[in-house]
């Protein structure tokens, strides 16, 4: 059996990762000190250097907005576009300790189910790279990395030289599947769904490192 391994590799772009990928020796350290939080909602108020964003659980969040910020777009993608070589991220979640990929290789590998999968654009490859755990569900898992083998809707992510190093995931047909590339700030306006990575200061206010945007009625799921 395949036990797939935490590994972060750090040649990744530089501000969504702090959120999304955490070098492995160094990942319990951080947890609580270096880690943007994770904001998903709808944004409900711009204003100059700040949006305002309402929560899930109906809280109403400002974050505010610099030169830095890099912001990302989500739109509507196909399965299809997922071919072998392609970028992509994943959430997923483990089904069982029985339940095993059908992509075949020297060794059994875990068969995870998607929660959505995104195409990435070739300008962003290697962004995130790797394999961790998410918020999404107490025991999902972010993966990102290039498909490197299929059987039906089943597609193997891999991210790094070994075969520990890559994961397995069946996408449902009812799951979304989104192409990510590089957005512009036009897109965050009120009405727009995101995902938000920002940092808290010391007073209290939060400062947004990048944020995802919907687009063509998007919903960020991750």
């Amino acid at each position: 059996m395949i036990l797939q391994r935490l590994r972060f590799p750090g040649a990744i772009a530089a501000l969504i990762l702090s959120a999304t990928c955490v070098p492995a020796l160094a990942q319990k350290a951080t947890e609580s000190q270096d880690q943007p939080d994770r904001i998903r909602g709808e944004v409900v108020r711009t204003d100059a250097a700040s949006i305002f964003v309402k929560t899930g659980d109906g809280k109403l969040v400002q974050l505010r907005l610099n030169d830095e910020l890099s912001v990302f777009n989500l739109t509507k993608a196909s399965y299809v576009d997922a071919y072998f070589g392609t970028y992509v991220g994943a959430v997923s979640v483990r089904l069982g300790d029985n339940i095993y990929s059908p992509i075949i290789r020297d060794s059994l590998s875990w068969l995870h189910r998607g929660f959505e999968l995104r195409i990435v654009d070739q300008e962003l490859r290697g962004i995130a790279l790797g394999h961790q755990k998410w918020d999404l569900t107490p025991d999902s898992v972010m993966t990102h990395g290039w498909v490197d083998d299929q059987e039906g809707r089943v597609i193997s992510i891999k991210y790094g030289p070994t075969e520990e190093e890559e994961t397995d995931v069946e996408i449902p047909r009812d799951v979304p599947v989104t192409r990510m590339s590089l957005g512009d700030r036009k897109l965050i306006r009120p009405g727009a769904r995101i995902f938000a990575g920002a940092r808290k200061g010391s007073s209290g206010d939060y400062q947004a490192v990048f944020i995802l945007v919907g687009s063509d009625g998007v919903v960020p799921p991750l």
